[in-house]
């Protein structure tokens, strides 16, 4: 038993929960069958809609205005009779989402500044907490990392990192678990020279982080030293894109993993060494993929990803949607494991820009990322509700003819009557939470 086992272990202790057995639980269903996860999947449900129903005032208001019943709710494809929510539903009736007998789900009070910049507050379970990480510890295994026991250094910030001083119970944590924080709100080549230099002596072998952070740092060594070995890289909390990708594993000369998370729907999606598509995990939600007419989407088809998360009782959240979009995956990975898969995960919603003219730009698909000896970052700002720059850090292989290039490709994207700015800049500054994002609106997004 490593000190992160015995750390879960009197957490559990305290909170009532047994994380070893949640392990072998997710390790066991990785394998099951669609009637399994099926049956699964509906047994949580009902139970929630029943504990919702009877106690919190927003489902029961719900239920009731649609004349259902929680016996009502028998199948999986029964959810579709309740309607979607969002962030701002919740805002608007949080006390009436929180349940009357929260305090004995033991809560944990959640919040996350999403993509918006405005904070989204939410509870979670602690039991709900605990498989969340089993079916991390999990993923962590595919890529041969034994959580808590193999050193990770972990380039994040924000919401991975907290805050900037990290208070003692951090500390600890990280401690535990064997984590090397590496900070990614000011990386400069001095600091990514630092972490290079951390990471030998230290022997560390696996790197988690957000995809850009990881992607500026394995540009950085690939110019600076050539390649730094890893046995598995892991990314999480934004778009992954393919020239990214590319980079990473060029630079630490590994299979890398990549995750999709929602911590306030508890929706998970994980890659594995085949990195083929990305596994849900069907334990701590039920994760719909939504298309504009509400239905569920076909194989190959993209739509919005809707949560209900099963074991949240403090705060249910049925048909949560984050923003996050995903195109639907088909069949099964060749790694022999059964869950049901996402062939992709394309973004947010709140990359989505949408315009008087009628159309619907997705900002990270502008294939700007591709001219990679070229561009050193992009950002697409929302100015006015006709009106686009494109903000961008040039190489010193940046011509004008190319600048003119660029205008034309946002030109043809973006249709008649649209202002376009092309701003050459020095800097792109990450977000408060460490996090770089690839739209910035100021206007209302007409369309939504």
């Amino acid at each position: 038993m490593n000190r992160s086992d015995l750390t879960f272990y009197f957490l559990g202790k305290k909170y009532g929960y047994n994380l070893r057995k949640m392990v072998e639980f997710v390790n066991e269903n990785q394998y099951w069958d669609n009637k399994d996860i099926e049956e699964y999947q509906t047994e949580k449900m009902i139970q929630l809609i029943h504990h919702a129903y009877n106690n919190t005032i927003y489902y029961k208001e719900v239920l009731d205005k649609l004349a259902l019943k929680p016996k009502d709710f028998q199948s999986l494809a029964d959810l579709k009779m309740l309607p979607i929510i969002g962030k701002a539903d919740i805002r608007d009736r949080w006390k009436d989402l929180v349940a009357t007998d929260y305090q004995k789900y033991r809560p944990m009070h959640r919040v996350t500044s999403g993509t918006t910049g405005q904070t989204f507050q939410y509870y979670n379970d602690s039991k709900s907490w605990a498989l969340n990480w089993a079916t991390k510890m999990r993923t962590f295994s595919w890529g041969g990392y034994t959580f808590g026991k193999d050193k990770i250094a972990t380039l994040k910030g924000g919401s991975m990192l907290r805050k900037a001083k990290q208070s003692y119970k951090s500390r600890f944590w990280k401690y535990l678990n064997n984590y090397y924080d590496l900070p990614v709100i000011n990386l400069t080549n001095e600091s990514m020279e630092e972490y290079y230099n951390e990471i030998i002596s230290n022997k560390i072998k696996y790197l988690r982080g957000f995809p850009t952070a990881v992607y500026a740092f394995a540009k950085y060594i690939y110019e600076t030293h050539g390649t730094l070995p890893f046995k598995a890289t892991f990314t999480s909390a934004e778009y992954l894109q393919d020239f990214q990708r590319e980079q990473i594993i060029k630079t630490f000369g590994t299979n890398h993993i990549d995750a999709y998370g929602c911590g306030d729907g508890m929706g998970g999606a994980n890659q594995c060494d085949k990195t083929a598509g990305y596994h849900v995990n069907i334990e701590t939600s039920i994760l719909e993929v939504i298309n504009e007419q509400g239905g569920y989407c076909d194989a190959g088809e993209q739509g919005e990803i809707v949560l209900t998360s099963l074991h949240d009782y403090a705060m249910p959240l049925i048909r949560y949607t984050p923003g996050d979009v995903a195109v639907v995956g088909k069949g099964h990975c060749s790694c022999g494991r059964t869950l049901p898969l996402l062939k992709k995960i394309v973004g947010r919603t709140s990359d989505l820009i949408y315009l008087p003219n009628g159309r619907i730009l997705n900002g990270i698909a502008i294939p700007f990322a591709d001219w990679v000896d070229k561009i050193d970052k992009f950002q697409i700002w929302h100015t006015e509700i006709d009106k686009i720059e494109l903000k961008v850090i040039p190489k010193p292989t940046l011509t004008q003819k190319d600048i003119e290039y660029m205008h034309e490709i946002m030109a043809y994207h973006l249709g008649e009557g649209i202002g376009i700015k092309v701003d050459i800049v020095d800097d792109i500054p990450l977000l408060p939470n460490g996090k770089f994002k690839y739209v910035i609106s100021k206007v209302d997004n007409i369309g939504k």
